[in-house]
């Protein structure tokens, strides 16, 4: 409510759908809220390197294509092709960031926005690399907004930097112009990107694994990293039968590299204290998946991160980093749950491949499924039926504007 309230006051041309509304607005502001609205669930899609990294969450940068799509009129399959596009820019240089610095992932989306938008919108090759430049230019996000004391800027991080990226396509589109010497230039952004030596990372031919073929998608309304822990929390639970009170001491061992183990030891996360910091830690997802046998968006509801019983189960579960995962699930992030009750009983509950986890490309099924899941109680089944069979027709489609439309006139129906 707050972006859209936001949108309010921002007006706007009204050029792009805003989902879920019949408002529209301009194309930069469009992809401010609908980035944000996407990405407030923390119900996304997320890549990994390829060696196995945190990779982010390239489908932040689809609102981009659509409003490049409904403001050019460009056909169903030129969108779908950007927005693969997309999701390559985004992974390879994901591979070229320091992995261990201070930059937030969404950094890459101040080269991926303007790649998606400028080729939908038929900027030149020159106006493209003026794009690029103005808008990788003010990219630069710190981690702070995913560490520490978390804020709803986490939520609307990736749309900020995208929504500067189409407006940096439309200033190029009118002659202005950007640093080109960006990655090389000494003050220019080589602090981030430090693999970046020459430009055959990022031009390279698209490879038969490229990354969007290589995407996964999260089951549980968490971040990324913490889906095997909900899923082995889910699976103690029943051993268990819910009986908590019995546990003495749980030990959740997750994976061995260097990002998980910032994240553990964050204490923002160890001690969540807003919603936003409650869904990045894996002490509360644990815990509370744990207790409820179940975890879905009412797991944070009456800020449940500051319940006692919760706060109690917290207090005898420890995080440890366990190296022998990192072979077990090469590039998942696995979980494995060790429980000791008061009368001496011991308990394994152990995920190596999380739901939504797909080593062999994502199962379509598993993609309508969890639309039916996260949208039944808000869209009625004729809502949703338009909105799939829009989605899956857009390769044939014409121009976008039958998704955008089903889209903006969801309902209970």
């Amino acid at each position: 409510q707050t972006m859209l309230d936001t949108l309010k006051d921002l007006g706007g041309l009204p050029q792009c759908t805003v989902l879920g509304t019949t408002t529209k607005t301009n194309a930069p502001n469009a992809i401010l809220v609908n980035g944000s609205l996407i990405r407030i669930l923390d119900l996304n899609d997320y890549v990994n390197t390829k060696s196995g990294q945190i990779g982010g969450h390239p489908s932040d940068n689809i609102p981009v294509a659509w409003a490049a799509g409904e403001i050019s009129g460009a056909s169903g399959r030129d969108i779908i092709a950007s927005i693969v596009i997309g999701y390559e820019v985004y992974g390879r240089l994901k591979e070229l960031m320091d992995r261990d610095g201070d930059w937030d992932g969404t950094t890459v989306s101040g080269f991926v926005a303007p790649a998606i938008a400028g080729r939908l919108m038929g900027l030149s090759v020159g106006q493209l690399a003026q794009a690029l430049a103005l808008s990788g230019a003010r990219a630069i996000t710190p981690l702070a907004v995913r560490q520490g004391d978390i804020s709803g800027a986490k939520n609307i991080a990736n749309a900020l930097v995208a929504q500067n990226g189409m407006q940096a396509v439309i200033m190029a589109r009118h002659g202005m112009t950007g640093p080109l010497d960006l990655f090389e230039n000494p003050h220019g952004i080589k602090m981030v990107f430090p693999g970046i030596n020459w430009m055959g990372a990022i031009t390279a031919p698209l490879a038969a694994d490229s990354y969007i073929m290589s995407c996964h998608m999260k089951a549980f309304p968490c971040l990324a990293t913490g889906q095997g822990i909900v899923a082995a929390g889910l699976g103690l639970h029943k051993q268990i039968n819910g009986n908590v009170d019995q546990l003495e001491q749980v030990t959740v061992a997750i994976a061995d590299t260097p990002s998980l183990r910032r994240q553990k030891d964050d204490p923002g996360r160890v001690d969540p204290q807003s919603r936003e910091a409650a869904d990045h830690s894996f002490n509360f997802l644990a815990a509370a998946a744990i207790m409820d046998g179940k975890f879905g968006l009412a797991q944070y509801e009456n800020e449940r991160w500051h319940d006692p019983k919760i706060r109690a189960l917290m207090s005898r579960l420890t995080v440890v980093s366990d190296a022998s995962l990192n072979a077990r699930a090469p590039g998942a992030f696995p979980c494995a749950i060790r429980a000791t009750a008061n009368d001496g009983r011991t308990f394994v509950s152990e995920v190596l491949d999380p739901p939504g986890f797909s080593r062999t490309g994502i199962d379509p099924k598993a993609v309508t499924d969890k639309f039916h899941a996260v949208t039944e109680d808000r869209l009625g089944p004729n809502s949703r039926a338009r909105i799939i069979d829009a989605a899956m027709g857009l390769d044939r489609a014409h121009t976008v504007r039958d998704l955008m439309a089903a889209l903006a006139a969801a309902d209970k129906s």
